[in-house]
Formats: structure tokens, C-alpha cells, sequence
């Protein structure tokens, strides 16, 4: 399955911070990219994946920065189904990390420092596979945010400062399933007394999700008065 999305959002130069879950059923081992930023005006930044194990920064044409978040950091986070993984990058510090569930991966110094600017937009155009959560922030995550993130807002609220996923806007496309994560469906069911017709995803409707810049959503409100 080839997920193919575009947000638009607009960020600051302090950093930016890429949080989601995603869920694969079979190894990678050609190195996807799973996600990538890119900026009218700045160079794009990809992320890749190799078995899951290590991540790949590229950005602005030079060599894969690896990430190895192999270092467990919060003990007390479980096994899941779904990968969670975070990207921060810090853009006053040049400073970039990984996070994976309970994992973290050392922090690394980009070849050069990197600032953001311009209209951005990223896409998932080079995994197979499921994507549920995405959440983006215009600065660099605390660890307490990260911790947060991973055990799904149990200490309070995980909305993206720029980016949420409860408020995103899309029209189905293709055959691209793009979901809640499996457990939040199950509440949706039990909250609405078994209906089928409640919750964000449709039972039996395969859903993609096209995201609006905020001038397209303007044209579109127009169009409909």
C-alpha cells in the first residue's frame, strides 16, 4: 500500500518535531523513506527506515545521517502494534534526534546548519504500510512531550502545534487506508453504542486524505456560497 499525502503548514525557524505511528507487515530492508518535509524555499528532509531498527536522515543532498535509537529511555512503556517514532530537530542547536516507542537514539550535529523557512509540505509517498497519529510542532519536543506522545496523551493532550490529526481535512482518494489507531476505534464503538457510522473511518471504506492549504480551503467555501 503507497501512502501519498500533503500538509501544509508554516514554520518557524526554532526546529520542527514530526511524530506518528505506523504499522508494516512485512521487513524493510530496502530502506523506504517514510516520510518528507520539504519547503518552498528549503531543502526537503527525509526520513528512511531500515528494518526498524535505524533511520536515515538526508537533507539538503548530503550522505545519510544515521540514527540507531537503540537506547532505552522510559522503561515503563509496553509493546505495541504500532511504531511510534518522533523526529526533532532543533535548528538553534543544529541538533537532530530519533525516537522509537521507549527508545532514543543519541543526539547528532547536522552536516550544516539547517533553518526552515517558506510554505512547507510532507508526504509519505515511499512507505508501504500504515500511518495513524501525525502530529508536527514548530520547535524541538521535550523529552516529557515525547514521553507523552508514546503512551497516547495519557498525561494530557498530544496536538501538534501546526499539525494535528484530530482537526486535519481530507477527501477520499485511491486505495490507501489511513486510520485511527485500532484501540481508539474500539472506544469510538463502545461511546456510540455499537454504531458503525460514527468515528472519523467508515467500516469497509478505504480511506486516503488529501490535506488544503488555508487559501484552497477559502476557495472552496466560496465556491460552495
Amino acid at each position: 500500500m503507497c501512502v501519498l499525502f500533503f500538509f501544509y503548514i508554516t514554520l518557524s525557524t526554532a526546529g520542527v518535531s514530526v511524530c506518528l505511528r505506523y504499522l508494516t507487515d512485512y521487513v524493510q530492508i530496502s530502506r523506504p523513506v517514510i516520510f518528507t518535509l520539504r519547503s518552498s524555499s528549503s531543502s526537503p528532509i527525509s526520513l528512511k527506515s531500515s528494518s526498524g531498527f535505524s533511520y536515515g536522515l538526508t537533507f539538503n543532498y548530503y550522505p545519510n545521517l544515521e540514527f540507531k535509537p537503540n537506547i532505552r529511555f522510559w522503561s515503563n512503556i509496553g509493546p505495541d502494534i504500532w511504531t511510534g517514532l518522533c523526529l526533532t530537530v532543533d535548528t538553534v542547536k543544529n541538533v537532530a534526534q530519533v525516537f522509537s516507542g521507549p527508545n532514543i537514539s543519541i543526539r547528532k550535529i547536522l552536516p550544516i546548519r539547517y533553518v526552515w523557512s517558506g510554505q512547507p509540505v510532507i508526504d509519505f509517498s515511499g512507505f508501504d504500510g500504515q500511518v495513524t497519529d501525525v502530529q508536527i510542532w514548530d520547535y524541538p519536543l521535550h523529552y516529557r512531550e515525547i514521553y507523552n506522545y508514546m503512551v497516547s496523551g495519557v498525561y494530557g493532550p498530544h496536538r501538534g502545534s501546526i499539525l494535528t490529526w484530530s482537526s486535519i481535512s481530507y477527501s477520499p482518494r485511491g486505495n490507501v487506508v489511513m486510520e485511527d489507531v485500532y484501540e481508539q476505534q474500539s472506544k469510538q464503538s463502545l461511546s456510540s453504542g455499537g454504531s458503525r457510522e460514527r468515528g472519523r473511518h467508515l467500516k469497509g471504506k478505504k480511506k486516503t486524505r488529501k490535506f488544503w492549504n488555508l487559501e484552497e480551503k477559502k476557495a472552496r467555501k466560496r465556491q460552495r456560497m
